[in-house]
């Protein structure tokens, strides 16, 4: 009985301690003994001790070897100022110029051989090209294409006249040659015929109108219809009005000349011949009356030097010509008219473009260096030198330059005279357009055909050369 009180009492015992522990309040959490924040201590950094970059050497291209760079230049002023400063070029790069000049009627016959020789084998490594070669030269591969020349060197060709670049510079886009010079045409006329106020008045008084220098092709052959005459009554023309080269060949131009101002072209946009139509049929005829009637009959023998002779001796009023022209007459020891002539647009603001360019042909045996040569004489500074000895300028900063300015102020009109002139066609048979017109015209001023036959006969001819033409499209 006892051992069952003791069991019972001790049951008892054990569960209230548990119900006292249920209900003793929840202890308080115990904290964590606080860690203190570890501040670092800030990092010292070495200086960074760079080494020093060793620039590897710049190799500088190769200069180009000293050589013989072979030249074949035509028998012309613009030649002769630029052998003036060969010498500094040769004492710069250690090349040796060799100079070949021959007339004009001789060169393309010594090109054409030498341009068909293989790559690297012809004779000369630089050649200079007239524009009615052109199309010829281009369209059979003959010539080194320059764009990665002027690329690489960083060459201006931006200061050239675009006219100039249409005509001896570019074609389709492709750079073949540096433009050299122009001989771009114009209105040469006498100051002591059109600004005398005698001669001016006695014009009036016949002829009911003011003498002035006529500005439109039916003014020209106007003009100078009026001012041919027998001024002392000695029976003899003592003035013509004008005098032009009407021989076999240069015809072609005095044609051209005619036709641009009258507003026409060789072809119309589809390279269909044009020369036959209402105005080039007019521009024949008013060169078979200006013949007939304002110009000495020997004149269809006559070339561009005839016919500055001619004018040098005063017996002519006025001339169409190139744009070098009038410095030859202003010079009085070959000229009775020395300061007495002036040089203007041509009648009707477009004249015949004419120009010649440098050019390294793919037969060249030494490239780079012709591509040297080409680089110095075509300089801002070889460049405006030439012109101030006379040259003819085909370069805007050559005719801004205020030093040649001062020097030939007649430059300004001349720079218009480029600006507004119509080229030959740039096409492999160029040279043929010109050879045919001056066939033709002659026929017709010879008597042989009327102007519209002769026009008829070279519209057909024209036609024909166009035909399968790679420049064309036809």
């Amino acid at each position: 009985m006892k051992k069952k009180l003791i069991l019972i009492f001790s049951s008892l015992f054990i569960i209230l301690s548990m119900l006292m522990v249920s209900c003793q309040p929840a202890a308080e959490p115990v904290e964590e003994p606080a860690v203190e924040e570890v501040v670092d201590e800030p990092v010292v950094e070495e200086p960074v001790v760079e080494e020093p970059v060793v620039e590897e050497p710049v190799v500088e291209e190769p200069a180009v070897p000293p050589t013989t760079i072979n030249i074949l230049f035509e028998t012309v002023a613009d030649t002769d100022f630029v052998l003036e400063y060969v010498a500094e070029f040769e004492a710069a790069t250690g090349h040796k110029v060799n100079t070949e000049i021959v007339s004009y009627l001789n060169m393309k016959e010594k090109l054409t051989p030498d341009l068909a020789s293989p790559e690297g084998a012809g004779a000369y490594d630089v050649i200079v090209i007239d524009k009615q070669w052109v199309g010829e030269f281009v369209s059979a591969d003959w010539l080194w294409p320059l764009d990665d020349f002027i690329a690489r060197d960083n060459f201006d060709y931006s200061v050239y006249i675009p006219a100039m670049v249409d005509l001896v510079g570019k074609v389709n886009d492709v750079t073949y040659m540096l433009p050299f010079y122009n001989y771009s045409s114009g209105l040469l006329y006498r100051t002591d015929v059109f600004e005398d106020d005698d001669f001016k008045a006695a014009y009036k008084e016949e002829f009911g109108k003011d003498l002035v220098v006529p500005t439109t092709i039916p003014e020209y052959v106007e003009v100078a219809k009026n001012l041919t005459k027998d001024y002392d009554g000695d029976g003899e023309i003592d003035l013509y009005g004008a005098i032009g080269q009407y021989s076999r060949n240069p015809v072609q131009f005095e044609y051209a000349i005619t036709l641009f101002g009258l507003g026409g072209w060789y072809y119309d946009e589809n390279w269909n011949a044009a020369v036959n139509s209402d105005i080039g049929v007019q521009a024949a005829e008013y060169l078979l009356d200006l013949y007939h009637n304002a110009m000495p009959e020997a004149a269809t023998g006559y070339g561009f030097s005839e016919q500055r002779e001619f004018m040098a001796q005063g017996k002519a009023a006025m001339m169409l010509t190139y744009s070098w022209m009038k410095a030859t007459l202003d010079d009085p020891e070959v000229s009775n008219v020395a300061g007495m002539v002036d040089f203007a647009v041509s009648p009707g603001g477009h004249g015949a473009q004419g120009g010649w360019g440098w050019a390294i042909p793919k037969s060249a045996p030494n490239p780079e260096a012709a591509w040297q040569f080409l680089a110095w004489v075509e300089s801002p500074d070889i460049a405006t030198r030439r012109g101030l000895l006379g040259g003819a300028p085909v370069r805007y900063d050559v005719f801004e330059d205020p030093e040649v300015l001062a020097k030939f102020p007649q430059n300004e009109v001349m720079k218009l005279v480029i600006e507004g002139a119509k080229p030959i066609p740039i096409i492999a048979s160029s040279a043929q357009v010109p050879d045919k017109v001056g066939l033709y015209v002659s026929e017709m001023l010879a008597g042989e055909k009327t102007p519209q036959e002769a026009m008829d006969a070279l519209a057909d001819v024209l036609n024909e050369i166009v035909i399968g033409d790679p420049l064309t499209g036809r």
